[in-house]
Formats: structure tokens, sequence, C-alpha cells
């Protein structure tokens, strides 16, 4: 039976970044942050499960004039393939699938799953597994350069799925030390099976982690942003 016909989501990456002017827009369960250069401090303006993709659209214009910009990256959280919104995000209002987000802007838009933007800022070569703990968990894996993004996340796991022992609201209810033990346990099943060359940590959460295994890095949020300028080194 042949496979039916699906956009790649693969994305070739650059060890160096555009050197074009690029807004770099990454949204999260919570807050969505604008990154104009590596000098300035991000702007930040609520998201939550409400947010629709025009209330976002007028967020943004209210918080920066994107004109200013030769393009901007979105980093979203939801699987994304050929520029296009794939499903409805999970911790995100409705009406994001077949939303025209691209008539919103002057400049081009590159979309891009939200921990797949992270994990291309994080990338030092080699094979790595990024995973994103914030709201919930984001996933993508980089091989010799080439990204794929995952959802593994959502994969069943015990009573649930994986992504339900790693949230926010998994943490809030059962407390940082059930919590953590749950990551580092995740995190050696899909070491395990993946077999990357490391593994990096990042969202909001890392921080509830002093320290991490030998084969897992500390990523930082702000990677985002050099992930947003990488991604226009290559067509999306």
């Amino acid at each position: 039976m042949p496979l039916p016909n699906k956009t790649s989501s693969v994305i070739t990456i650059a060890d160096v970044p555009t050197t074009k002017s690029i807004l770099v827009v990454d949204i999260g369960g919570t807050h969505v942050k604008l990154y104009t250069d590596s000098h300035t401090p991000a702007i930040e303006f609520v998201s939550g499960n409400t947010m629709t993709p025009e209330q976002f659209i007028h967020q943004i214009y209210q918080s920066i004039d994107p004109s200013q910009f030769d393009g901007i990256s979105i980093g979203f959280p939801s699987p994304i393939a050929g520029n296009q919104i794939l499903k409805e995000p999970a911790n995100l209002g409705t009406g994001w699938v077949g939303f025209d987000l691209a008539s919103a802007f002057s400049c081009p838009i590159r979309l891009i799953n939200d921990a797949a933007m992270q994990a291309v800022g994080s990338y030092e070569g080699g094979s790595m597994l990024f995973l994103g703990l914030g709201t919930g968990l984001g996933s993508s894996l980089i091989v010799n350069h080439q990204l794929q993004p995952m959802e593994i996340a959502h994969l069943p796991y015990l009573d649930h799925d994986y992504e339900y022992y790693v949230s926010e609201h998994y943490r809030e209810s059962e407390g940082n030390e059930v919590w953590r033990q749950n990551v580092l346990k995740i995190v050696d099943h899909f070491y395990q099976a993946l077999m990357p060359d490391y593994i990096v940590i990042g969202g909001g959460n890392v921080h509830q982690f002093t320290e991490l295994p030998e084969h897992v890095r500390r990523g930082d949020n702000d990677k985002a942003f050099i992930g947003g300028l990488r991604i226009w080194r290559n067509n999306v």
C-alpha cells in the first residue's frame, strides 16, 4: 500500500545564521516572546489556553512593528509541515489550523515547531535529542544537521502519555521531587531507545534541576533566537 502524500517536515540546518533582520517569535503555553536581536531582552505578552490567532496578531502589532524586519520566524507548539500548522495546539485557543498567518504580515514568515526552533539553536553537531520542559513536552531529533520534529510526548506511557508525567500541571500537583524523578526516568527511556550522542533539555522548567546526567546538557530558552535565525539559511 503506498504511503499517503505528506509535505516533509525535515529541515536541513546551517551552522551560520542569516545576516537578515529577523523577528523571532516563540509561542509558549503561557507566554509569547519576541526576539528582535541578540542584545535586547525579549518582549513578552501572555498567551494561555484561550489565545486565538486573531488575538496573537493583535498583540504582536501592539508590541512591535513587524514591517521593520526582513522576515519573521514563528515557533509554534504544534506539528508544522510545509509552513502550515497541522494540528490545533493543546495549550492555546482554537482556530489555528487553516488560518493564514502569512497574510497578517508584510514580510515573509517561516513556521517551525517551537521545540524544533530551540533545538536548532542548541545544536552543536552529531546526533542530538532535544526535550523541552514547559507547559508540556516538546521534542526534536537532529542527526548530522537534519532536523526531524517529533511528537513522542504523546506516545502512551503508564496510565497517560509521556507528556502528562513531565508537564507543569504534574509538577504542581505532585511536587518537584516526584516530577524530577519522572523526568530523569523518561529521559533515560528516550536515550536508550534513540541513542543520540547527547540530549539537550530546554524549556522553562530545566531550571528545576541543579544536576543532570553526564550525557544531558542544559538548554536555554534564548537559544530559540539563534534557531529562528538559522532556519533562514534553508528552505522550510
